[in-house]
């Protein structure tokens, strides 16, 4: 027989009260990180495109110099 005293069922319920604050508080770490996470994904994308942007726009003025060059020596050649 499993008999439990006064003090013994009050420092059970502590532990449990104890436990379930420790619980709700990494739930809400989790939470937080979650959300952290989602806007670094995003600011993740956001400068992922502006990236391609950029280097399209660069691949483009290469592109213009490189004509530009071709024209001045043939300029220069003819």
């Amino acid at each position: 027989m499993n008999i439990t005293s006064h003090d013994d069922q009050l420092s059970i319920n502590k532990k449990i009260d104890k436990l379930e604050k420790s619980v709700t508080e990494l739930l809400v770490y989790c939470k937080k990180l979650s959300e952290e996470n989602d806007a670094f994904q995003h600011s993740n994308q956001q400068l992922m495109l502006e990236r391609s942007e950029l280097q399209s726009k660069n691949d483009k003025v290469r592109a213009q110099v490189e004509a530009m060059m071709e024209r001045l020596k043939a300029m220069d050649n003819g």
